[in-house]
């Protein structure tokens, strides 16, 4: 994209006072006398899979990202502001919710410290923190002094802690409460072990529809010895240290192929009476049972393959 800016910005015959680029939203400013639409249509005939549209000023405000720049047409000064979309919610993590104590205040934080560096005026500042006290206590039940006092500590400009020297092993726990605050302390104090706190699946990671597996799933088997059950009555036993799935599907594709990277599409292929039988016969049904340490693994017998 860099490459590209360059590229149209010197062929143009328009050249913008200023051009910033924040991913694929772009903040231009051009003179008076200079036209927006010729600049937007240069900019569409240098690359036909690349296309711009254009949002001007209105009422001599233009939102950027997050931030809303206003000017003042008296003296062209530019001042800026914290922006929201109209359809946002003012939702965020509940206090009620089931997530470590800490990171809810690190929200109230960000979110001053944000206005904080956005806001251009002081009144701006004002309202923008009375708007982040006014959510959190009444949207989301954040205590008051707690919200409070978290806005006042992230406005101050206190000097960075030294980061305390991390313990040589540390571990993830996923958090479920104050349970885990007692098995931190515990592993801290007896073992030097330190602990962080992963989040557990909520309702938007449950309830999706892209195809994969969700983490409470069943899992296909590993470790096993299957067998396979052709229609001309044999049978193929085979062992693996991996999911039973994952081997199923590569004896079909060595079958299909006729390869030698499968025992079972060696022996189709060297005996006459079995190359009609296949694992892609439906009757091909793979039978596993869980295989465990010991007895289990022992060499198998006549007819079976290791794989």
């Amino acid at each position: 994209m860099t490459h590209f800016e360059e590229k149209a910005l010197a062929s143009s015959p328009i050249h913008p006072v200023c051009w910033f680029r924040k991913v694929d939203d772009t903040f231009v400013i051009l003179r008076k006398d200079q036209d927006s639409t010729s600049l937007l249509q240069h900019l569409n005939t240098e690359n036909p899979r690349i296309k711009f549209t254009m949002e001007t000023e209105n009422g001599n405000k233009l939102p950027f990202v997050d931030v809303l720049v206003s000017r003042d047409p008296c003296n062209n000064k530019i001042e800026t502001a914290v922006y929201r979309k109209p359809t946002h919610s003012d939702q965020y993590i509940h206090f009620n919710s089931n997530h470590p104590p800490k990171i809810k205040p690190g929200v109230t934080s960000t979110l001053t410290r944000r206005a904080k560096n956005i806001c251009s005026s002081n009144d701006d500042i004002q309202q923008e923190l009375s708007h982040l006290q006014h959510v959190f206590t009444n949207f989301n039940q954040y205590p008051y002094n707690l919200v409070k006092r978290t806005i006042s500590t992230t406005l101050q400009d206190n000097p960075k802690l030294t980061k305390q020297e991390s313990a040589p092993i540390r571990i993830t726990i996923p958090y479920i409460g104050k349970t885990c605050h007692q098995i931190s302390r515990l592993l801290k104090h007896q073992a030097g072990i330190d602990t962080i706190f992963s989040g557990s699946p909520t309702l938007r990671t449950i309830l999706q529809a892209n195809g994969r597996n969700l983490p409470f799933s069943m899992q296909p088997p590993k470790r096993v010895i299957y067998k396979i059950n052709c229609e001309c009555g044999d049978s193929y036993i085979g062992e693996t240290s991996r999911p039973v799935d994952t081997r199923i599907k590569e004896h079909k594709s060595s079958t299909a192929k006729v390869d030698s990277k499968s025992a079972l599409s060696t022996i189709n292929k060297n005996s006459p009476v079995i190359t009609s039988c296949s694992t892609n016969s439906k009757s091909c049904q793979p039978q596993t049972r869980t295989s465990q340490k010991g007895n289990c693994w022992k060499q198998p017998k006549s007819g079976a393959t290791n794989l």
